[in-house]
C-alpha cells in the first residue's frame, strides 16, 4: 500500500519486481518441500505481475485476478492460487523484508464446495451449443463438445495436442493430469468428425493462442458470450465436466464406471453423483420389475 511505498522508498524494497521475489522464493521453498502444482502457480502470478514492483501490487489487482480464476475453476483450486501467492508476500516479510504487510491477507479465501452439481439440461444444452457454434472464435463449439463427450478436465482438454490424437481408433493420451497418472480419453464419433474439420500434422496445440502457439488460446471471454447469449446463468466451464458425469448417471452408468470415464483415482469424489444413478435405478425396476404379474 501507499505506506509501504513511502517507507521503502529507497531501499531495497521499493525496486524489487515480482520475478526477481518469485526466483528467491521458488529457490528457498523447493528443495525442502513438495512442488508439485507449485510451479503452475509461480507460473500463473508471473504471467501477470512480471516486471511490476512488489511494492505497487494491491490487493484490488489481486482479487480481481482471482474472481476472473474463479469462473472457470473450482474453489479448493482458486484457494491454492490465493495461498501460493499470500506465501510468496510472506516470504518477503518474513525472510527478506522487503514489505512490511500481505496485500494478499486483504483478500478472503472462498468457501469450499467442491461437490457442486450444476449440469446443463436438455434445453440448456442445446442453447450453449448453438452459442458455440456461432462464436467469433471457430473452435469454441469443438472446445465444449471435447468437454461434454469425454468429461475431462480443463486443462487436459487446452493442452492437448494433435500428436496426441490416435484418430483411427478415436482415443486421445492425456500426458499431464490432475492426478499424475497419464490416462486415455475415448472420443465418440461427433468429437472426432468435429476435430477432424481443424487437423493439422504435428505436435502443436489443438487450442494455440493467436500469438503464443506454444500456449493455450485464451477463450474465456468467447465462452461468457456464448453463456450469455444462450442465457445461461451460474455455470462455469467446469461444471461440462459436471454436465457428462450427470449424463452418464443419468444413463444407468455404475459410479465405477463413471470415475473411469472422469479419471478419479476415488470413488468418494464420484459419489456426488450417486443421487442420480438412484433416481434412474428407481424408474428403471418401477418400468421393468414394478410391471410383473406376481
Amino acid at each position: 500500500g501507499d505506506a509501504d511505498l513511502i517507507a521503502l522508498y529507497g531501499s531495497d524494497g521499493a525496486t524489487v519486481t515480482f520475478d526477481k521475489l518469485a526466483e528467491e522464493y521458488d529457490a528457498w521453498w523447493a528443495p525442502s518441500h513438495n512442488t508439485k502444482g507449485l510451479n503452475a502457480r509461480l507460473g500463473f502470478w508471473r504471467d501477470l505481475y512480471g516486471t511490476d514492483r512488489i511494492v505497487e501490487i494491491g490487493a484490488g489487482s489481486i482479487r480481481a485476478a482471482l474472481e476472473k480464476y474463479q469462473a472457470t475453476h473450482a474453489p479448493a483450486s482458486t484457494n491454492r492460487l490465493r495461498s501460493c501467492l499470500s506465501s510468496i508476500f510472506s516470504y518477503a516479510i518474513k525472510q527478506k523484508g522487503y514489505i512490511t504487510s500481505n496485500p494478499v491477507r486483504q483478500v478472503p479465501s472462498l468457501t469450499e464446495d467442491n461437490k457442486r452439481k450444476r449440469y446443463l439440461s436438455d434445453d440448456e444444452r442445446m442453447a450453449v451449443i448453438v452459442a458455440c457454434k456461432a462464436s467469433d472464435w471457430e473452435k469454441l463449439y469443438l472446445l465444449v463438445l471435447l468437454a461434454l463427450t469425454t468429461g475431462a478436465r480443463l486443462n487436459e482438454i487446452l493442452w492437448l495436442r494433435w500428436s496426441d490424437i490416435d484418430f483411427s481408433n478415436r482415443t486421445a493420451i492425456i500426458h499431464k493430469t490432475k492426478n499424475g497418472d497419464p490416462r486415455t480419453l475415448t472420443l465418440p464419433k461427433n468429437a472426432i468428425d468435429e476435430l477432424q474439420k481443424h487437423r493439422q500434422i504435428g505436435s502443436g496445440l489443438v487450442f494455440p493462442g493467436r500469438r503464443k502457439f506454444d500456449q493455450p488460446f485464451e477463450f474465456r471471454r468467447h465462452w461468457n458470450k456464448a453463456l450469455e447469449d444462450a442465457g445461461i446463468e451460474d455455470f462455469r466451464y467446469h461444471d461440462l465436466r459436471h454436465s457428462a458425469a450427470s449424463y452418464l448417471a443419468m444413463s444407468g452408468a455404475s459410479l465405477i464406471e463413471i470415475a473411469e470415464v472422469l479419471g478419479h483415482k476415488s470413488l468418494e469424489t464420484t459419489k456426488r453423483y450417486s443421487h442420480l444413478s438412484v433416481e434412474h435405478k428407481k424408474k428403471l425396476t418401477d418400468r421393468v420389475l414394478g410391471e410383473l404379474d406376481l
